[in-house]
């Protein structure tokens, strides 16, 4: 995976581990953290929005996309304490973490350890559903997904799960283990939870619940767009998430 329209990408080694780091643009600093099998490419449009008034910077976690894999098989705890050091080596002060899909997982985590570095917590289409915590649902939900996606973002992701097989597979036990709503409580900060109306992965009740779990958590609504939402309606997801405001992506 080449630069792309990102200004600068360097490698960072973390513990026994290797990150890839991308940035574009200048300003408050935002991190983007990907979901599982995926890479930085669909946050792509997102980030040109962002990058009007802010510094994005990109996280591939190790195995995904420009990263090379781990020696083993990481937790999602795990995974985020490699955000937080990223954060801390990165050494721009408090950030705006989002993260999408599994990356709320991990965004999750690096929030609650590390609060002097997280001022907001976005969370898009956030996962594991409660109701739902298997990898026959999850694999499910997501072919229902993939079947409301447009051409485009199914040619991304499956491009990049492919890249990814090994790594993808080694992960996804974690994920569907890891209870986000348990996490989300250690969250000090304001949350954002942002769905596309769309999504059969991230239902409404689910991210009504996790509100539930946290008295500082607002819920948000891009209407008519599945799970990539940050894809399909960049314009919409990033006003919506800097905001917080329930009607800001209307």
């Amino acid at each position: 995976m080449g630069r792309g329209p990102w200004d600068d990408v360097v490698k960072e080694r973390v513990a026994d581990c290797v990150v890839t780091v991308r940035r574009v643009g200048r300003g408050d600093p935002v991190v983007l953290v990907h979901g599982i099998g995926v890479s930085a490419r669909y946050f792509e449009r997102l980030a040109a929005e962002l990058a009007r008034n802010s510094a994005v910077y990109a996280i591939e976690l190790p195995g995904f996309g420009s990263s090379p894999g781990p020696h083993r098989p990481l937790s999602v705890p795990e995974l985020g304490e490699i955000v937080l050091t990223v954060l801390r080596n990165l050494d721009v002060g408090s950030v705006v973490l989002i993260g999408h899909s599994m990356g709320c997982q991990v965004a999750t985590e690096t929030a609650a350890h590390g609060p002097e570095l997280v001022h907001k917590l976005v969370l898009l289409g956030p996962t594991v559903n409660d109701r739902e915590r298997s990898i026959g649902k999850q694999a499910l939900r997501l072919a229902q997904d993939t079947l409301r996606e447009s051409p485009a973002v199914n040619l991304m992701v499956f491009t990049d799960y492919l890249r990814s097989i090994v790594p993808y597979l080694r992960t996804l036990p974690a994920m569907v283990g890891h209870k986000l709503e348990e996490a989300l409580p250690c969250v000090a900060c304001p949350v954002v939870l942002m769905r596309g109306e769309r999504d059969p992965i991230a239902p409404t009740d689910w991210l009504l619940r996790l509100a539930d779990a946290n008295p500082n958590a607002t819920v948000v609504e891009v209407p008519d767009v599945p799970h990539v939402l940050m894809y399909s309606r960049p314009a919409e997801t990033a006003r919506g998430l800097l905001k917080g405001d329930p009607h800001a992506a209307a």
